[in-house]
């Protein structure tokens, strides 16, 4: 008989507010499909419904639906969530729990410390990643201050902290000790891109017109939310159409959200309808960039866009706000254009200037596409993370 002792594999809980397809929700299906199933068990609690937990059940990954949890704010739903969440947490006993989204940073925190009070152990311990810190949303300045006032609080609780930004890790170094910090980049393994002709077809059905080869297309991935700046973008696209009225491009937005009534009347307004469409929500939608001439990113608020890394590595020209973790992907004039986050003006001009200039875009698209796979590997991203894990 083998007397070597079982090594028991370390449990890893996620835990994400919403289940939805964005980039806090990739960012942990990629973690929790990847890490090595022999060192580790691996289950992800969301609120239920949504594509997150159902691609999750698909990849063989044990998905736990949580009832009261959702994304605003509910005195009477959050206290049954934290409630939820200390049981979930007794019954799993996990070594980490790792927590997504400020409202389960916060939530999560409580709830994990609850658990260790009342197991008296230092488990589990508590990993929380920001996607873009929420005070840094445009919102009115005592708004900002009560939230950060709130992260500052939750991060007591947190043994390690995950930055995919250099400036939101810089921003943290403001009120988190170092020692609890790490900057770790999102990576991606994107998969091939559909041949251009057959992307174009396929978005063509979607908005009910054939899109021409030769046609300008530009196009964006982007949940309809306010922090994305889709607003800017149809804005843009009002100055654009008064520099050039035959208007040789069209506008293709990806996703969806609950800024979409709002959009809709904006481009209605602008007299638009015939040249930006909002075409929903597709899956793989990293296949079709190959579909596109220019690639817009215009938010507000960034933690590490997946939507921009894959567009630069279908070798895309991108043009996006100076905001978050964009500027890690894009160095300006070289692998791609940077904008003033709000600024429609400046964001014509680039695409205007990009529509010009064949040669700018594929010179940004070849720099762009190197600089994605070569520095912003899935492979690394998990090395980082799981060496963070055994040492949290």
């Amino acid at each position: 008989m083998h007397n070597s002792a079982v090594i028991k594999k370390q449990k890893i809980l996620f835990v994400i507010t919403k289940s939805t397809w964005g980039g806090a929700g990739r960012y942990v299906y990629d973690l929790a499909t990847r890490i090595p199933p022999a060192d580790f068990d691996v289950a992800v609690a969301a609120a239920e419904g949504g594509l997150l937990l159902e691609r999750l059940r698909l990849a063989g990954t044990r998905a736990i639906p949580l009832r009261w949890l959702q994304r605003n704010i509910n005195p009477l739903k959050d206290a049954f969530t934290l409630v939820s969440l200390v049981a979930l947490f007794l019954r799993e006993r996990p070594a980490i729990v790792h927590l997504n989204s400020s409202k389960t940073g916060g939530l999560g925190g409580a709830a994990a410390t609850i658990a260790r009070l009342l197991t008296l152990s230092n488990y589990p311990r508590i990993v929380f990643t920001v996607h873009g810190w929420a005070f840094r949303e445009p919102r009115p300045f005592w708004q900002r201050c009560l939230i950060a006032a709130g992260e500052w609080l939750a991060s007591l609780s947190h043994d390690r902290v995950i930055l995919i930004s250099t400036e939101d890790h810089r921003a943290a170094g403001r009120f988190i000790p170092a020692r609890k910090l790490a900057l770790i980049f999102n990576g991606i393994d994107p998969p091939p891109p559909l041949p251009r002709g057959d992307a174009r077809t396929l978005l063509g059905e979607r908005i009910g017109e054939a899109v021409a080869l030769d046609t300008i297309l530009i196009g964006s991935v982007a949940e309809l939310t306010q922090n994305k700046g889709i607003g800017v973008l149809i804005e843009a696209a009002a100055i654009l159409a008064k520099i050039n009225p035959a208007k040789p491009w069209r506008i293709v937005v990806v996703g969806e959200g609950e800024e979409r009534t709002r959009l809709e009347a904006a481009i209605a307004r602008a007299g638009l309808n015939d040249s930006i469409f909002l075409v929903g929500f597709l899956p793989d939608a990293s296949r079709i960039a190959s579909a596109f001439d220019i690639f817009v990113l215009p938010s507000l608020k960034e933690g590490l866009p997946y939507a921009v890394m894959e567009a630069m590595a279908a070798g895309v020209p991108v043009v996006a706000s100076r905001v978050g973790g964009i500027l890690d992907l894009i160095r300006d004039q070289k692998s791609g254009i940077l904008v003033p986050a709000g600024d429609p003006e400046a964001l014509a001009d680039a695409i205007a200037n990009l529509i010009a200039h064949p040669g700018t875009r594929r010179m940004l698209a070849d720099t762009a596409r190197q600089r994605i796979r070569s520095e912003f590997t899935i492979a690394e991203m998990m090395r980082q993370t799981i060496g963070l894990y055994t040492n949290a």
